[in-house]
């Protein structure tokens, strides 16, 4: 059947045909893309786990970001870093922190933490041992 015969313009199907591929990458990235970054951030986790050396740090600043993420605050947190061995430092962690888990996490606060000792300064290479 000839769309033309409808009264339909062949410019008209094109740009239906391109705004619905349009929808269903979007929508196949809005899916895939959360799960690749969950996948990146639970190895992250296993790696430190395993090749991590535990210390404990003391929280100097705790700041909001304004974000929340599945209602949870997403806070840049500064640390003061103590591992055996090793001389205090400071480091700037942002991170999302659960709410039932805020109360741990306050100014002042010791927590105890879990450091990759070949990149102790990277905050991606330190975690926080929320209880």
């Amino acid at each position: 059947m000839d769309p033309n015969a409808l009264g339909i313009p062949t410019a008209t199907l094109v740009i239906i045909c391109l705004s619905t591929l349009c929808a269903l990458v979007l929508a196949a990235a809005g899916i895939a893309i959360p799960i690749i970054w969950m996948r990146k951030k639970r190895k992250q986790a296993e790696n430190l786990a395993a090749s991590g050396t535990q210390g404990e740090a003391t929280i100097l600043s705790l700041v909001d970001t304004g974000m929340l993420i599945n209602n949870n605050p997403r806070v840049t947190i500064t640390l003061e870093i103590r591992m055996p061995n090793m001389a205090p430092y400071q480091l700037q962690k942002t991170m999302v922190v659960p709410l039932i888990r805020m109360s741990q996490v306050q100014v002042g606060a010791v927590v105890p933490v879990m450091v990759d000792l070949s990149d102790p300064t990277n905050p991606d290479k330190v975690g926080l041992l929320l209880k």
